[in-house]
This record gives structure tokens, sequence and C-alpha cells, in this order.
């Protein structure tokens, strides 16, 4: 009887907030998918490809509204939220496409003159290059990134690209504060790239690093090559068979309670075979 209450209580302490964490990541993955898929369907997928079509002088259309740019921001962080497998960097590029572009509409009357598309594609790539930069915190990297994804077309200057770079600094330098005031080191700027990487720890080893970065990219080289494999099987099968917006709806709610669970578990498990669990008298 002893045995059996213990082994009742160690299943209930662990199974509610199992519970707790997977509704808490559908809640989140729910408000995500709705605003995407009834409000802002433009705003699905990572808004890359949009982006190089309007800095290659196609009309953005939807892609460009203010409804798109809300969902983008709220339904990416919601997607976060609830532990769906999003990355952030292809959302940012779009919602900093989609600011710049809204920045010769706000309401003063010296913004007048940059109404043509000459302009606004300085904007929408001063924007773009932010979104990388905030992203990766690299202003270089968010430029070239901008140059390359425009490349076709003959807008670009030296005036342009300076002011694009600067914008891109700009926002490194902006992220860099904000997570100093987040650890407490006011004006530092160390560890920008946080946004992307996490905490990085630097341990000095040129050998065994090299060795482990060699590693490290023919394992990542092959599973990139398995991910587009698989990648491209899955687009055909949601294409023909998730074509409703209640399978959409659907769809992501099992992805977030799949990954949840997995990430709950593996959690669990990581810890316990540490010894981090604590009980809860204690």
């Amino acid at each position: 009887m002893i045995t059996e209450k213990v082994l009742t209580e160690t299943n209930y302490s662990l199974v509610t907030p199992w519970l707790f964490w997977v509704f808490s990541s559908l809640l989140f993955a729910f408000i995500a998918v709705v605003m995407t898929v009834y409000w802002a369907p433009y705003a699905a997928g990572s808004g890359v490809p949009e982006v190089m079509g309007m800095l290659n002088g196609v009309n953005g259309g939807g892609a460009t509204y203010v409804s798109t740019l809300i969902t983008k921001a709220v339904g990416v962080s919601c997607a976060v939220l609830g532990n769906l497998a999003v990355g952030k960097e292809g959302p940012l590029v779009h919602i900093g496409a989609i600011c710049g572009l809204l920045g010769p509409y706000m309401p003063f009357d010296i913004l007048k003159c940059f109404h043509n598309d000459s302009d606004k594609r300085t904007f929408m790539s001063a924007g773009c290059s932010a979104g990388v930069a905030a992203a990766f915190g690299a202003p270089i990297g968010g430029t070239l990134f901008t140059y390359e994804i425009s490349k076709p077309t003959t807008f670009w200057t030296f005036s342009m690209l300076w002011r694009v770079f600067f914008t891109a600094a700009v926002s490194v330098f902006t992220l860099g504060i904000l997570q100093s005031l987040n650890t407490g080191a006011v004006l530092s700027l160390s560890n920008s790239a946080t946004l992307k990487f996490g905490e990085i720890v630097i341990i000095y080893s040129p050998i065994s690093d090299a060795l482990v970065a060699v590693i490290i990219g023919v394992i990542c080289g092959l599973l990139g090559a398995l991910f587009v494999s698989v990648n491209s099987m899955m687009i055909i099968f949601r294409k023909k068979y998730v074509n409703t917006n209640i399978k959409k709806v659907i769809e992501v709610l099992l992805f977030s309670i799949a990954t949840s669970s997995t990430f709950y578990w593996l959690s669990y498990s990581n810890a316990k075979r540490e010894g981090n669990c604590k009980s809860l008298d204690t």
C-alpha cells in the first residue's frame, strides 16, 4: 500500500505539470495559428520570399499590410511560447521590411517626398537589414543579406549602402543595450547575438575546436540534406491533405502537443539522470 501510494503521488506530480505545460503551449499556438489563418494569411511562412519579391519590384499586396505585421510579430512570439519549432530570423526580415516600408507613411509632411518606389525600396532594405542584424547580432551580415536578396535590381548605390549599414548598426546597438539592461550590466554591448545563439561561453582549444568544427560541419551537412528531402515530401503531403483552415489549425495544435511533450519529458529524464530533481517537500 505504501509503495502504491508513493507511485501514485509521483505520477501525479509529473503528469499535472505536464498537462499544464501542454495546455499553456496549446493556448499560445492556438492564438498564433488562428491569427494567421483567419486574419492575416500573408503572415504565414518566413516572409523572406515576399521580401525578395518586393525588393525586386513586385507589388507586395497583402504581405505589406499592418495586419500582416501585427500577426507576424504576435504570431512568432506565440509560436515560440507554444513550443513550435519555428525560427525568428526569417520573420524578423519580414517584420523589419514592413516597418521600413511604413516609415515614409508616418503622419509627417516631411516624409511625403519619400512616397516613390526608389525611396520605399531604400526604407524597406534598411528595415530588412535591421531585422537580420537584430536576429544575429551582425550589422555587416544584415547589410550583406539585404544586398544578396535584392542583387538582381539596379537601385543599389553607395549612399544607400551606408544608410542601410547605419540602420543595421543602430539595430544591433539597441539590441545590445536592451540585453545589457536585462542582465544588469548597463551600457554593455557584449553578447549582442544572444537573441539567436543564447549566452556564449568561449573556451580556447585550437586543435580540439578545429576537429569538432569539422565533425559538426559533416553532421550538419548530412542533416541538412535529410531535412530538405523530408521537407519536400512534407510540402507535397500538406498541399494535398491539409487544404482547409480547420485542418491547418488542428495540424498546428498537434505539433504543439508533440513538441511540448517531447521537451517536457526529455528535460525531466535529463534532470533525473543528472540528479537535479528535487522533492516538492524540500
